[in-house]
């Protein structure tokens, strides 16, 4: 992984543990939906998220929910 694809994830996962104060890390296989660290409220406010550190444009009438279950899911779809 790139530094900068390091960096990204880094942001993602930042963003995921700021919203759950109780936890203080998270695995790369974590699922983010099934956990309920990430709900219906907050999914698009994860989708800004990874626009954000990537760089991009996620295209809502695209996506495939299962790009987005886990940080290892998130960095492959959207920072490889």
């Amino acid at each position: 992984m790139s530094s900068a694809a390091a960096a990204a994830i880094d942001k993602v996962r930042d963003w995921v543990l700021g919203r759950h104060p109780e936890r203080t890390e998270l695995a790369a296989d974590v699922d983010l939906i099934e956990s309920r660290l990430v709900d219906s409220l907050s999914f698009v406010e994860l989708v800004y998220t990874i626009e954000d550190a990537a760089g991009i444009e996620v295209d809502f009438d695209a996506i495939d929910i299962e790009d987005f279950r886990t940080l290892a899911s998130i960095e492959k779809a959207f920072f490889a």
